[in-house]
């Protein structure tokens, strides 16, 4: 496994499952979860059995006291400071890729919206993406507001933070990794294009798609076959649907 990219990644997360994802992690650190005190269902049980079996303090408050600790957010009665590191440092990408079978990266330019880059890391996981890779700058912090958008999903995938997209792209190719950006205006579709073998799949922004200087480094750009008047989907959608259609292809073949 390459090194991971340090610092590490300290916030106070909230919802039920964003925490009780955080707790059932293993590559974390839970120093403390304050739960209210009339909370009840099934996930609160979860995370109570998870806190008492991993030995991490739990704290019960009356939930007019979360406030000061999440600030003003629909916190569902339960929070937890965690630390964690979910970077693959850029200096251990070839390493990290040599690492991966048959990979499948997601690189999102400069998604701002934080429901939307939540939403996309959310399918990420559950389409089994091997790492995720961010431009440094331009794209909406990793918090604890993506850790809720994303349904904990934050605290299960790799990401690499970056200021050199056009590099890590032409590193991409040298390991025989396709690059592959989603253009609305492509003339191939996603159905046309064989995603059988290692790609990274290019997603822009809510509103400016994928920059120019990238899209001309890409390989080819594939689109969404679209046939209401709505001009384009919505950045998360999007990813979803050509992340599914990737799954297709490479589970089932016939």
């Amino acid at each position: 496994m390459a090194e991971l990219y340090n610092p590490n990644l300290e916030f106070i997360t909230y919802g039920r499952q964003p925490v009780l994802e955080a707790l059932r992690s293993g590559n974390m650190a839970i120093k403390s979860v304050w739960m209210a005190r009339d909370a009840q269902g099934k996930i609160m049980q979860q995370i109570q059995a998870l806190t008492q079996k991993k030995k991490i303090p739990l704290e019960y408050l009356p939930k007019n006291a979360f406030q000061r600790i999440t600030g003003a957010v629909v916190h569902q009665g339960i929070a937890a400071r965690v630390q964690f590191n979910p970077f693959v440092a850029e200096d251990g990408l070839a390493e990290y890729l040599s690492t991966l079978d048959n990979p499948l990266l997601l690189l999102l330019d400069q998604m701002q919206d934080a429901h939307n880059l939540g939403a996309i890391l959310r399918t990420a996981e559950i389409t089994g993406v091997n790492l995720i890779i961010l431009p440094s700058k331009g794209s909406a912090p990793i918090n604890a507001t993506i850790a809720k958008t994303s349904a904990g999903a934050l605290f299960k995938v790799r990401l690499l933070q970056t200021d050199h997209l056009p590099e890590i792209i032409s590193m991409l190719q040298e390991q025989n990794i396709s690059v592959i950006a989603t253009m609305p205006q492509a003339q191939q579709n996603i159905y046309e294009e064989n995603f059988t073998n290692p790609v990274a799949i290019v997603v822009g922004s809510e509103n400016r798609g994928v920059r120019k200087n990238l899209l001309e480094r890409c390989d080819r750009s594939v689109a969404i076959p679209q046939f209401g008047r709505i001009n384009s989907l919505n950045a998360s959608v999007s990813t979803a649907v050509v992340l599914y259609e990737v799954i297709r292809q490479r589970t089932f073949k016939d």
